[in-house]
């Protein structure tokens, strides 16, 4: 399979790249230049708001994994550019190019303002806590649309915490762990069917925060467990706890 990975420079990327390019035919792009993705795969430095070099990113690969783009709130218009545009213009490659599967790094952002304490599955309604958030929903949304009118099944994958371990409270809820996060991507890209799925970016199937259990449906088994690391981080102030899921997202221009 010859897999286009978006972000390819990122802290997601790098690792997702280093741990599958024997796997796969991987054509790699970020905004930035990165001399070691030269050695993992067919590296193109490229802006993805500019439609004209994501067209020629994906001709003649099987699948995307978007993980490009903003990871954090920024203004609006940097959002909008990279995020929003950005997004949209993998979506029209892949109708383009009569690509048929697409793995998009959506966020638990997208459902920020969803209350702690109730588990809500992938049908839970989308609740940004920010323009990146936002942003996120719109990916998703874009997701069905592209779905109903071309065939183009996607796996929306609403990540928590990437992180090495958990490092404070609200970690308990939202981690997921490198190989974990490796390991459902390539869940979502081996997986016969996926329609157009939402999967939780965490080291678990079911927590306060997410029912995560359809990910077991395409075989995703997290071997990380953020429980092992309670002891670790129980004492430690609890600073990104608020009401919602979205943690201080929800605070972020307030």
């Amino acid at each position: 399979m010859k897999v286009l990975v978006t972000g390819a420079a990122g802290h997601i990327g790098k690792n997702l790249v280093k741990a599958i390019h024997q796997d796969y035919e991987l054509v790699l792009t970020d905004i930035k230049q990165d001399e070691e993705l030269d050695k993992l795969g067919l590296f193109q430095q490229a802006d993805l708001a500019v439609l004209e070099e994501v067209l020629q990113l994906a001709k003649g690969v099987d699948a995307i994994v978007h993980l490009g783009g903003i990871a954090t709130e920024s203004t609006y218009e940097q959002i909008n550019r990279n995020n929003f545009n950005g997004t949209y213009h993998i979506y029209e490659a892949a109708r383009k190019h009569g690509i048929k599967r697409i793995v998009f790094a959506s966020s638990n952002h997208a459902v920020g303002f969803q209350p702690i304490n109730q588990s809500i599955g992938p049908d839970a309604s989308h609740l940004p806590d920010t323009y990146y958030g936002s942003s996120k929903a719109f990916g998703e949304n874009l997701a069905n649309m592209y779905n109903k009118k071309h065939g183009i099944e996607t796996a929306s994958l609403r990540i928590g915490s990437y992180l090495e371990k958990p490092s404070e409270h609200r970690n308990l809820n939202t981690w997921i762990s490198v190989r974990d996060m490796n390991q459902l991507i390539v869940r979502c890209l081996e997986a016969e069917q996926i329609g157009t799925s939402v999967f939780y970016g965490v080291s678990s199937l079911h927590n306060d925060y997410f029912d995560n259990r359809d990910a077991a449906k395409i075989g995703y088994d997290p071997e990380d467990n953020p429980e092992d690391y309670r002891e670790e981080i129980e004492n430690v102030k609890m600073e990104n706890v608020t009401d919602y899921i979205g943690g201080m997202f929800t605070n972020f221009g307030r």
